[in-house]
């Protein structure tokens, strides 16, 4: 009798065992149908919940937009996918809600409940608890930006005039010799070398010639630290202690492609002892781009390509005039004009 047992459960112990084996899928199966309501309300609460944390994120998206910061692009990505999976969800659930029902309404389709189940189950485990997972995990929505300084914006104001297109054409071609680093525009006060400077800076950006473009105001009296300063705050530098400028923003500077537009200068600047600009054999492709009243300030400083403004032509100072009257009356603007002539009046501008 032994044996026999010994023997009979010899055989069973298999069968066991494959029955266990086909048990446990079959209850996974099961579940979703048993777990059918609990799935979709479990769904719907973290479809809620994703909603709130991406309303969480996009306001401080938005505050990061206000202060033209650069959102990162794993925020844009998850804003991105939060979105389908939220229509994915609500589709699921409006479909839940629609369920035909069998014989007559008289009972549920348990297929469909079986199928919908199951979807909602791995829809929130496999999708939406990721996406809150990842939310804990974005940082900082933003990094601070480098927006483009107001004069590098187009400029409707610039006036194309023929007694300007020879230093205009000259100044850009020497800007575009590998050999020339330093150029310099002088003329009296009032001639429009800010302006036409200002124009060459923006043709160099729109033609990508320079990695980034600084353009400063030296003026009469300048004030080395403050210039500086000025420079160095352009170029999104960073200084400790004053002693360090000059040495970290050669540093910054040393070896690049900058375009740096120093205007109204009246006397002749140190640039690489005082103020830290590269000017030797570690300036790379860097180029100064001076304007000042004075040519002999540019020869002092070692500017060798250098370029002379003059007055405008009668009939380019008139448009000029009438340009920047903007509003005023036609005909006044006529009187005023024939006034002039009969007054014998050098309108130059």
């Amino acid at each position: 009798m032994v044996d026999v047992a010994g023997s009979v459960g010899g055989v069973m112990s298999p069968v066991l065992q494959v029955g266990q084996w086909l048990a446990a899928p079959i209850w996974r199966q099961f579940k979703y149908l048993f777990n059918y309501r609990s799935n979709f309300n479990s769904l719907q609460e973290q479809v809620d919940k994703l909603k709130n944390t991406r309303d969480e994120v996009q306001h401080k998206v938005t505050a990061a937009e206000r202060n033209v910061e650069e959102i990162k692009q794993n925020v844009k990505n998850w804003q991105e996918v939060v979105e389908k999976t939220i229509t994915k969800a609500e589709q699921l659930i409006q479909q839940n809600a629609n369920n035909p029902r069998c014989f007559k309404g008289l009972c549920p389709n348990f297929i469909i409940y079986y199928k919908q189940s199951k979807k909602a189950f791995k829809l929130k485990r496999d999708d939406i608890d990721p996406l809150l997972q990842q939310e804990r995990e974005l940082g900082p929505v933003s990094n601070p930006s480098n927006p483009r300084e107001i004069w590098l914006r187009t400029s409707e104001d610039y006036l194309t005039f023929e007694s300007r297109n020879s230093t205009m054409k000259n100044v850009w071609a020497a800007l575009n010799d590998e050999s020339v680093f330093m150029i310099g525009v002088y003329g009296m006060g009032g001639l429009g070398k800010t302006t036409l400077v200002q124009e060459i800076g923006r043709k160099a950006e729109k033609e990508k010639l320079f990695e980034e473009i600084v353009f400063v105001e030296v003026s009469e009296s300048p004030d080395i630290k403050k210039l500086q300063t000025t420079i160095a705050d352009k170029l999104k530098l960073k200084f400790e202690n004053e002693s360090e400028m000059a040495n970290k923003l050669y540093s910054r500077m040393e070896k690049k492609n900058i375009l740096l537009i120093l205007d109204n200068i009246w006397k002749p600047v140190e640039l690489d002892k005082m103020v830290g600009i590269p000017c030797g054999a570690d300036r790379g492709r860097n180029k100064l781009l001076f304007t000042t009243r004075n040519v002999d300030v540019l020869e002092k400083m070692g500017s060798t390509k250098n370029f002379g403004m003059g007055f405008l032509k009668d009939d380019e100072a008139w448009t000029l005039f009438t340009e920047m009257a903007g509003n005023c009356d036609n005909v006044n603007i006529k009187k005023l004009k024939q006034l002039l002539h009969e007054k014998n009046l050098n309108f130059k501008i």
